[in-house]
């Protein structure tokens, strides 16, 4: 993927059971992906706020924006998604798949939220937060109401559904900043010479954690 070809290389150092013993692997460095998102995200301005539609994918979406499907590797670096699977919304049919292998029962009883409390026309506990099954709201005057007036179930399907709905959220580049965007990669993941330097996207490390044989 042309996310990860952007990352620079570490050459490391893994040790087998013998400290002395070690193999050089290649692995992709990505601190340096931490690197750059921290500097773009202090230019608050180049981003516009974006919603996913049911479907749609970072190649798609970055078309859309930009053009070009090859531009989808910054959606996913600016939002820090790494799992794909796991970081991007599912499709309906997807998430109904995926609902009915995770839980025995989707419609069971997942956790309790609190339902909102207001006081002379003013809100004294929003609504949403999570609260054991037991919970029970005390007013102002010392009232305990009922369970059914305090909180209420979410079930399995409405949790996952909830969270899902929220990944759709994402931030994107301004059409007009993505060319600066990917040479300030090109700066930001070079390294500079130094005694682990090897090539401008290559540099040698090790394991700090020596297995004892």
């Amino acid at each position: 993927m042309a996310y990860f070809s952007k990352i620079p290389n570490l050459l490391y150092l893994k040790y087998t059971k013998n400290p002395y013993d070690g193999q050089w692997i290649t692995i992709k460095n990505i601190f340096s992906r931490i690197k750059l998102v921290d500097k773009v995200k202090d230019r608050v301005t180049v981003f516009d706020d974006y919603i996913i539609e049911d479907g749609a994918r970072p190649d798609t979406i970055s078309f859309d924006l930009y053009g070009d499907p090859g531009y989808d590797w910054t959606i996913l670096l600016l939002n820090n998604m790494v799992n794909f699977y796991e970081d991007w919304p599912k499709s309906k049919m997807a998430l109904d798949n995926y609902v009915n292998y995770k839980y025995q029962n989707p419609e069971g009883i997942h956790h309790y939220e609190t339902i909102e409390q207001t006081h002379n026309g003013n809100i004294i506990l929003e609504a949403g937060t999570k609260v054991p099954e037991q919970y029970q709201f005390i007013t102002p005057e010392g009232t305990t109401l009922p369970k059914l007036q305090s909180r209420v179930s979410v079930s399995n399907y409405s949790y996952e559904i909830d969270k899902n709905e929220k990944k759709r959220e994402i931030d994107v580049l301004n059409r007009g900043y993505i060319q600066t965007f990917v040479n300030d990669l090109r700066d930001v993941v070079r390294y500079d010479k130094s005694s682990s330097y090897i090539a401008k996207n290559l540099a040698a490390t090790e394991n700090t954690e020596v297995v004892n044989p």
